[in-house]
């Protein structure tokens, strides 16, 4: 049944009776058909038409007017079953009628499709009325479970309402506990608490208010917001309300004032609430801030310190008075650890003693005159240089360590920071800062003492080495002068001697020449020769020594114009040798016309001198490098072993020294060039090789404010 049940859920029952019906009728129409063409009588082809179709049409017809009776859906199919059933109990009743030895239906197109369909239509009947009474007991059941869906819906309700009431009281207990606890929190929050009116009369606090004022709760209920501050804040704490309500939010710095007259700092923050009834409040906590504001004073201590100490610094770089930069940095450090006293003793390493250089806050006269034992067992002073880290007194009066000097003791001084100025194996002295109150002095203060103390000692240090380099520089122009005075001396005594052997020799040749054999001639000539070259030494000796005290002063040099007074100067020389001599454009530089004349003269003059055997070609130019031009005089000659490149600036070690047969000169022209080029802060060099030729180069300044290419 369950199968046939879901078979016609399946197909539908209201089709499948319809269905059904619309098949009588079908057949009942086509048998109708077949019995008239057989010319069977037409009222008896009528009656079992009718017979047949007639049910079927009510079966038809049930199928759709199913959909219009309050029969429920769900039992179509019971219906349909219904009316399958009868079609199937009287097919059964035809079957069993027709297996019977006696029976036995004769025309099957009659008798079963009448009875079949009475049969359906009979099962419909049945259907429809078992599917109305089992809607109306659904609907009768379905009655009953609402009803009782309500009743237990209304135990329900009356349960959840009791429950509720019991919630609501548990709730309420809650809450209670919660406001306890509350209260509890807020009273525990080292911060104060506050709830704020529009009008800044003060809702909700918590103990911490009493706390730190020492007004009770009765007191705090009965003042005005204004009463908690300084006179001085009651604008802006009454503007700052304003603004929380306006803005939502506030913050606001002040100090607090107790019920004993203190001022503490705090800082307040709120935020704007609604409470229940709808009213808006403020509120937030006020934090001291005390420690945050001491904080902040000892980083703005240790930037001043700081600050004082670069200043310091900076004074150490720009002045040369010692005794200045002391007196400043006495100054500073009182200043800035706001003591009575400061002071810079001056060791004496001699008479163990230390002098008070400079200081602030001593007595009138003691500054430049007063002293103090190094030695002394009992000296603060004393212990500072037998210790290499600085010396903290917070209380002299009670200080085990030592006990005075009596420069301190007299001064009524009680606390106070010294430390070594200088290495601690060799100090120079002493800085010292004291006060007439016992004091606790910080390692910030401390390291800060000892900062300006460096400050000194790299002064003191500095001045130290630049009076010595003054005075080593000193000793050397000292020397200088008595070498050059030395030099001039030697060289005129000399020539003196010299030109008295030039002229018995020259008497000789002229008296004596017809009597002199060849050997003779040749002697005298060699004689001759070597007295020139001598003459010819001290001069270039005369001046060498002379380059730096007679030189000129500096100025534009146009060194186009030099180079054509050099080639004047050597025009005989040029002439005899066939030399070439081609230049660049050359520059103008800053120098000493007469001893850069001097440079070029001896170059030019090398060049030529020293060029081989084929006629001198010599070729002048020049470089900008920077600050500085690059002036080169190249040559064809014979060139210069690398090994003897730096040798040939030497005094008397030049080409003219005596090393080449076939060449003569004095060594004294290079050594010169070398001087001269120094002399105008730039340097001189050859790059050469045997017998490819050289090239001179000298450095020389540019004109200071000349455009660089």
């Amino acid at each position: 049944m369950v199968t046939w049940r879901h078979l016609l859920s399946t197909l539908g029952a209201r089709r499948a009776i319809s269905a059904l019906g619309g098949l009588y009728i079908a057949f009942a129409a086509g048998r109708a058909l077949v019995r008239l063409e057989q010319a069977a009588p037409a009222g008896n082809v009528l009656i079992v038409t009718l017979l047949i179709a007639a049910p079927g049409f009510g079966l038809a017809y049930g199928g759709y007017w199913l959909s219009r009776t309050d029969i429920s859906a769900e039992f179509y199919p019971d219906i349909a079953r219904w009316c399958l059933a009868g079609f199937g109990a009287m097919a059964g009743l035809l079957l069993l009628y027709h297996v019977q030895p006696e029976g036995g239906i004769s025309d099957l197109t009659t008798s079963p499709p009448i009875l079949t369909a009475l049969g359906s239509v009979a099962g419909f009947a049945v259907g429809v009325h078992d599917g109305t009474a089992k809607t109306r007991t659904r609907e009768l059941e379905q009655r009953n479970r609402d009803l009782e869906r309500t009743q237990a819906e209304l135990e329900e309700t009356v349960a959840r309402l009791e429950e509720t009431n019991i919630q609501l009281e548990e709730s309420n207990e809650r809450l209670d506990r919660h406001k306890r606890y509350t209260d509890h929190v807020l009273d525990a929050i080292h911060d104060i608490f506050y709830v704020l009116e529009e009008d800044g009369t003060l809702q909700r606090w918590n103990e911490t208010l009493c706390e730190v004022t020492g007004y009770s709760d009765a007191e705090i209920s009965s003042m005005e917001t204004a009463e908690f501050f300084d006179e001085t804040a009651d604008e802006r704490v009454t503007e700052a309300i304003a603004d929380g309500f306006e803005t939502g939010s506030v913050q606001l710095e002040v100090r607090l004032r107790t019920s004993d007259g203190e001022l503490i700092p705090y800082e307040f923050t709120a935020s704007m609430l609604e409470t229940p009834d709808g009213e808006s409040v403020l509120a937030g906590i006020g934090r001291e801030i005390s420690e945050r504001e001491e904080r902040e004073r000892q980083l703005e201590q240790r930037a001043h310190q700081q600050q004082v100490v670069a200043d310091l610094g900076q004074l150490a770089l720009e002045t040369d008075d010692l005794d200045e930069l002391m007196h400043e940095a006495a100054r500073q450090v009182a200043d800035v650890l706001d003591n009575a006293y400061c002071k810079v003793l001056d060791l004496d390493s001699e008479t163990d003693e230390l002098l008070l250089r400079q200081g602030v806050g001593w007595q009138n006269g003691l500054v430049g005159e007063a002293t103090v034992s190094a030695v002394e067992a009992d000296s603060q002073a004393a212990y500072t240089l037998a210790n290499d880290h600085p010396i903290v007194v917070e209380n002299l009066e009670t200080e085990t360590r030592f006990g005075g000097p009596e420069l301190l003791r007299s001064h009524d001084v009680r606390s106070g920071i010294s430390t070594i100025i200088g290495p601690f194996g060799e100090p120079w002295g002493i800085l010292g800062t004291h006060d007439t109150e016992s004091r606790t002095f910080s390692a910030q203060d401390v390291t800060f003492v000892q900062s300006v103390a460096n400050v000194l000692a790299e002064a003191i240090e500095r001045q130290q080495y630049q009076t010595e380099l003054e005075q080593l520089v000193a000793d050397l122009e000292t020397s200088n002068e008595r070498l050059e005075q030395f030099a001039y001396a030697a060289s005129h005594d000399l020539q003196e001697p010299l030109r008295m052997v030039s002229s018995y020799l020259q008497l000789i040749d002229r008296r004596y020449r017809d009597e002199l054999d060849d050997d003779g001639e040749e002697f005298l000539a060699y004689a001759v020769n070597g007295a020139e070259r001598m003459r010819n030494m001290i001069e270039g000796l005369l001046q060498y020594s002379r380059v730096e005290s007679r030189g000129g002063e500096f100025e534009p040099i146009d060194l186009d114009a030099l180079l054509e007074d050099v080639r004047d100067d050597l025009q005989l020389k040029i002439q005899q040798h066939d030399a070439e001599i081609t230049a660049e454009s050359l520059p103008v530089v800053d120098g000493d016309e007469g001893q850069l004349q001097q440079v070029f003269q001896n170059l030019l003059s090398n060049t030529i001198e020293y060029s081989g055997e084929g006629p001198p070609r010599v070729h002048v130019s020049a470089e900008r490098n920077g600050t500085e031009w690059t002036v080169s005089v190249t040559d064809e000659g014979i060139g210069i072993d690398p090994d003897d490149q730096d040798r040939i600036f030497e005094v008397f070690e030049g080409f003219g020294s005596g090393e080449t047969e076939d060449y003569s000169g004095t060594g004294i022209g290079l050594a010169l060039c070398e001087r001269v080029v120094e002399r105008h802060g730039g340097d001189i060099w050859v790059d050469s090789e045997p017998g490819e030729g050289a090239t001179f180069s000298v450095t020389l300044p540019a004109v200071r404010g000349e455009a660089t290419d």
